[in-house]
């Protein structure tokens, strides 16, 4: 599948916001209560596209997937509940979604090779990530990426599992 990646758009909120909402009802058919509150909502999605940091992957035409791929931190990960192993300068991958029809064809893979390269093009050669531990396509692409877990994460919408890596410089 040939897939192109941008940056998102204001104009493309309205589709990124039907992107989240197909991969909620994805993981509430999985019984996993994460992003079952409403998270990310509308403004979060949009700071993301302010701050310049949110990725569209187009696909066939379409409009397949949204991340936010952050370098300025993750303020929760400072009260993390275990032990990062490594303290450098790290990228976030955030709010990782896929739209319906299109998943599980390697499309999250290719927005986390993504997120490796814009970090290293930045030179910041170490990621960390959280997400719900009852979600095993997460889970198992983490482990495909050579994540390791670090802790729990605790935000007001549910604690997470945490991980990171180094990057390769390649």
């Amino acid at each position: 599948m040939n897939l192109d990646f941008c940056k998102a758009l204001p104009s493309d909120l309205g589709e990124i916001m039907s992107i989240v909402a197909d991969a909620q009802q994805s993981l509430k058919n999985r019984s996993i209560d994460q992003w079952q509150n409403g998270y990310p909502e509308r403004e979060v999605v949009l700071e993301d596209i302010r701050q310049q940091v949110g990725v569209v992957a187009r696909a066939e035409g379409k409009m397949a997937a949204y991340v936010s791929i952050v370098f300025t931190g993750e303020p929760a990960y400072d009260a993390l509940d275990g032990k990062w192993n490594d303290d450098s300068a790290y990228v976030v991958v955030h709010r990782l979604c896929v739209r319906k029809g299109f998943e599980r064809q390697g499309i999250a893979t290719a927005l986390m090779h993504l997120a490796e390269e814009c970090s290293r093009q930045r030179g910041v050669l170490y990621a960390r990530i959280d997400t719900h531990p009852d979600n095993s396509y997460m889970c198992d692409l983490l482990k495909k990426f050579g994540y390791r877990y670090c802790g729990i994460v605790h935000y007001d919408h549910g604690d997470r599992i945490a991980f990171d890596k180094r990057i390769k410089a390649e």
